[in-house]
């Protein structure tokens, strides 16, 4: 049973406001309700916001010592030396890495470059002291890290020893000491100008090709495909989709739908989708994949697809071996979710405010996801660890807006090493400091949390009856897109409404359909559909009287589209 959702009503805007701005629009005021909430206020910021493009990207050279990085660059590709993109293993450090190598080899034309991702089993996460090994035996003469190396202090120590130069490239918040390095890109440093702070990681490396490009006189040649790895990143790794990540975002869309690359056209392809790919589709149907490889085998499989030509004979054989390696997380992710629902099934363990599991059989590779799932059913700070060479290693994922990376840095005495983001986070630890870490985690999060951080909230943005839904208002609601943290997609709460008692039905055992009896605004009949909500049936059955949380999507089937509520929770009458 799911927790019990809390429908927080976001405070409207004085009713003049919208009246303005609905008359400067010529649309609804729920439209301007809509907008004044996200902080748009007047017809500018509409048309800048309704229209997000190339006019929303900052200036490379604003970023700290981007002018370095170029110089540095410039200086290896005039004397031939091999240039390695060292990547994570995730889908913000394959895409950043493919991104690079693809730019460098296909619109640079320089091919004196190569990748490495490291192994999560053998190095863990970050730049690893194996790797820095690997590239001054392999003759690297730079290294450009991306979305890492801002924590990795010991390893870029000994890239210094070794004479290896190292340009970092990252978004991850950094330390109170800054690893030895070339140049940092992170807009994250406190004195870095770039006015713009929650680039992805793969965001980072898109601004160092558009500065690279300025300085090569080569304007915009093949920024467009670049952007095409930034927005598959920026949608992926769950940074907030306002300013520039938006506008990463549309123009990378637009390119995924119009003229996508290799492998992403086959994986888009092989979705059996019809319509173009939103910001949803990528993080559900990309995203997955592209982990995989790094959750399974070795992220260079996804790195390889990701940097194939059209007539590459390979193609196919990399994308199978990502659809196979997808499913083998598939298996893992529900074997070890149950394992870990098992190790909480104690009145103490429920009773904590957080949560933090251990086995050592776990696959290292699936635990962030098990731990995103634990934050579903319990809806608290949560971190699931396995052990890796004698460390106990894990991911952490939060509840609300709980800071989980401070939660850790609070701890961190008690760690060998942590990173991430305030949402998500990755931690290793000695095996004998477990105790010692779940009790100071547990009092940590006691003493931070709110409630509000306690209990699952919908916001719910206006009232919109289905009698005043229609085609025009949803195409509206569409160029709000891209929608992600900090610009959701809307979501309405519906008035008291009623289900056609004969339409209610229950698929494949654990999603919700029905027909309400209520029509649009053209009298067309509305479906809504609730996945994974079966159990609220009862509420629905018969005569009853409810109400809808929900937003708005189109549902295409056999060439034909139609209006349907996507629902987010359902209350009965009280």
């Amino acid at each position: 049973m799911s927790l019990e959702k809390i429908w927080i009503d976001v405070a409207s805007p004085q009713a003049q406001d919208m009246e303005k701005l609905a008359g400067a629009i010529r649309s609804s005021t729920t439209i301007a309700r809509l907008l004044l909430q996200r902080g748009i206020a007047s017809f500018d910021e509409a048309k800048l916001f309704f229209n997000p493009g190339k006019d929303g990207l900052h200036p490379p050279m604003l970023m700290k010592n981007m002018d370095k990085a170029v110089e540095k660059i410039r200086e290896t590709m005039n004397a031939g030396g091999l240039i390695r993109f060292y990547g994570d293993y995730d889908v913000d450090g394959t895409t950043s890495a493919s991104m690079m190598y693809w730019h460098f080899r296909r619109h640079l034309n320089y091919e004196t470059v190569d990748y490495y991702t490291p192994d999560r089993y053998k190095e863990g996460y970050g730049v690893s002291e194996i790797g820095i090994e690997h590239a001054v035996d392999s003759g690297v003469e730079l290294l450009i890290t991306l979305d890492c190396g801002i924590k990795d202090k010991a390893a870029l120590t000994l890239a210094a020893m070794k004479g290896l130069p190292v340009i970092v490239c990252d978004h991850h918040r950094p330390g109170s000491t800054l690893p030895p390095s070339l140049a940092i890109l992170n807009p994250k440093q406190s004195d870095c100008p770039y006015p713009y702070k929650e680039l992805s990681g793969c965001g980072v490396g898109f601004k160092l090709l558009m500065a690279l490009n300025q300085e090569l006189g080569l304007g915009e040649k093949g920024l467009d495909e670049a952007l095409q790895f930034a927005a598959v990143s920026t949608c992926c790794d769950i940074v907030e989709m306002k300013g520039e990540n938006r506008c990463i975002t549309a123009l990378g869309l637009q390119g995924l739908n119009t003229n996508p690359l290799p492998g992403f056209k086959i994986m888009k392809e092989r979705s059996g989708k019809e319509r173009d790919f939103k910001v949803e589709d990528v993080v559900f149907i990309l995203g997955p994949r592209i982990n995989a490889a790094g959750r399974i085998s070795h992220a260079h499989g996804a790195i390889e697809l990701l940097t194939a030509q059209e007539n590459d004979d390979r193609l196919e054989e990399w994308w199978q071996a990502i659809q196979e390696h997808n499913a083998s997380r598939r298996v893992l992710d529900q074997q070890i979710t149950r394992e870990a629902l098992q190790e909480l099934d104690s009145p103490d363990l429920r009773a904590k405010k957080s949560t933090v599991v251990f086995r050592p059989t776990w696959h290292k590779g699936v635990v962030g996801i098990v731990a995103s799932r634990l934050v579903e059913r319990y809806y608290r700070p949560t971190i699931v660890l396995t052990e890796s060479q004698g460390v106990l290693t894990g991911s952490a994922r939060t509840s609300g807006n709980f800071d989980v990376y401070e939660a850790l840095l609070a701890c961190s005495d008690l760690l060998t090493k942590f990173g991430g983001h305030t949402h998500a986070a990755g931690l290793s630890l000695l095996p004998e400091q477990l105790p010692a870490f779940q009790s100071e985690f547990e009092r940590v999060v006691e003493n931070l949390i709110k409630p509000e951080d306690q209990q699952p909230g919908i916001k719910i943005d206006a009232i919109l009856p289905p009698n005043l839904i229609n085609r025009r208002f949803f195409q509206v609601l569409e160029r709000m897109e891209p929608c992600g943290p900090a610009n959701l997609s809307p979501v309405f709460r519906s008035g008291m409404v009623q289900a056609i008692p004969e339409s209610v039905k229950i698929l494949k055992e654990e999603h919700l359909k029905l027909v309400l009896k209520e029509t649009d605004a053209e009298g067309n009949p509305l479906t809504a559909i609730g996945f994974g909500m079966a159990e609220l049936a009862p509420l629905v059955a018969g005569e009853a009287w409810f109400e809808l949380a929900f937003s708005l999507s189109e549902n295409s089937w056999n060439g034909t589209s139609s209006l349907q509520l996507m629902i987010k929770d359902i209350k009965a009458r009280p």
